[in-house]
């Protein structure tokens, strides 16, 4: 199986754009009912932290599917499979690029396949309940919502999706893409940490514990790699 690109609600998996951050949908506390409109494109992503950085880190999309190589993955860290899905919000009618981490998408997944009741997941609603409280495991659950046929709206909107700026948005960079990016995460300095003229020390990577819950999983948009 490919580690990135469009691939099937059957195919096994592993645990371990437009430069607008508005095409991509924000879960919200609660209720997020949407459609989903295309299959789940998968890519690999490290989260990145540098010495310092107080916050999750920042994704950097793994460059070894493209040529084999990797900075990060030279240093032991794993890379982790997340998913893009287009999806139309139902809350506005508008369509979206939902980003998804393995605990959402096993769940979409076990929908799929379920043939018997549910089966293909284009062909119902499903909602995102955010549960913030709910710790490791209840934080997302995926609730099906029974079958209904898409308005003539919403086919309009399925229709004139773009798969193609779907599909680049999981293309992995380069190695060489992927250092300058690091060296871009390196070399910024954090807002109030360093008067003006003064140099950062040289970052590294910090091996930190993983928090049972990443708050940031939904909220972070990916900038291009050629910034």
């Amino acid at each position: 199986m490919s580690t990135y690109g469009e691939i099937s609600w059957d195919d096994e998996v592993s645990a371990e754009r437009k430069n607008n951050k508005d095409s991509f949908l924000r879960l919200e506390e609660g209720a997020n009912v949407v459609r989903l409109i295309t299959k789940p494109y998968q890519y690999l992503v490290h989260r990145y932290k540098k010495e310092g950085d107080p916050g999750y880190g920042q994704k950097v999309y793994c460059s070894t599917p493209a040529d084999g190589k990797c900075p990060l993955c030279a240093t032991g860290d794993k890379a982790k499979p997340r998913w893009f899905i287009g999806v139309i919000d139902k809350k506005n009618q508008t369509t979206k690029i939902l980003d998804i981490s393995f605990s959402v998408f096993s769940q979409i997944r076990n929908l799929a396949r379920n043939a018997d009741v549910w089966g293909d997941p284009q062909k119902y609603d499903i909602n995102i309940f955010v549960n913030k409280n709910g710790g490791a495991t209840g934080y997302y659950s995926v609730q099906p919502i029974p079958h209904k046929p898409l308005s003539v709206t919403e086919q309009q909107l399925r229709d004139n999706f773009d798969l193609d700026d779907l599909s680049k948005k999981v293309t992995p960079p380069t190695s060489d893409q992927v250092e300058t990016r690091l060296s871009k995460i390196n070399s910024a300095t954090p807002a109030g940490s360093a008067k003006t003229g003064q140099r950062s020390a040289p970052a590294k990577v910090v091996k930190q514990a993983v928090p049972a819950v990443d708050t940031s999983d939904d909220d972070d948009v990916f900038p291009e790699f050629n910034e």
